[in-house]
């Protein structure tokens, strides 16, 4: 075989093996990208949205989605969605907001790195989640639930940092 062919038989190759790669990724990601577009549209429907900014899956005792936006008067609202029961709106003005949230967090924990913070239900409470390590990077992970609306701390959870065989 010629120079060409061999160039032409391997940038062929090349190209199947990425169209696979994609088409394989696709199909992975898609049972979730359709619960989240289902999650959006439930939202809109139920707050009237006019955007759709954030949109979180917390899973602790129940799945829930919630999803952040703004309404028809510009104002932020938070939507908790929980399958089987009526969505729930709240304003975001009615609660801390996760930057005050952040920065209380950070004044009381200096050593902390946090990993993610979100909104959840917690025993059917709105609630925001923190996770998070204190120190070294193998310290244990820590969740730290607080109240919705008053960002007072509600229960607090410890992840072992190893398990026992």
């Amino acid at each position: 075989m010629t120079m060409q062919r061999w160039i032409f038989v391997i940038v062929a190759g090349l190209l199947a093996l990425v169209t696979i790669a994609f088409v394989y990724f696709r199909e992975i990601q898609n049972p979730l990208q359709s619960e989240v577009e289902k999650a959006k549209a439930q939202a809109v429907e139920a707050a009237e949205l006019t955007e759709v900014e954030q949109v979180y899956h917390h899973v602790w005792d129940t799945s829930s989605w919630i999803v952040k936006g703004k309404g028809k008067d510009n104002e932020q609202l938070y939507v908790w969605l929980v399958e089987g029961a009526v969505p729930e709106v709240v304003k975001a003005s009615a609660g801390i907001t996760q930057q005050e949230l952040n920065a209380s967090f950070k004044s009381e924990h200096p050593d902390a790195h946090i990993k993610r913070i979100q909104p959840g239900l917690l025993d059917s409470q709105r609630v925001w989640e923190i996770f998070y390590s204190i120190g070294e990077q193998s310290s244990p992970y820590k969740y730290d639930f607080y109240d919705f609306a008053s960002g007072q701390l509600i229960n607090s959870y410890t992840l072992p940092s190893r398990t026992e065989p």
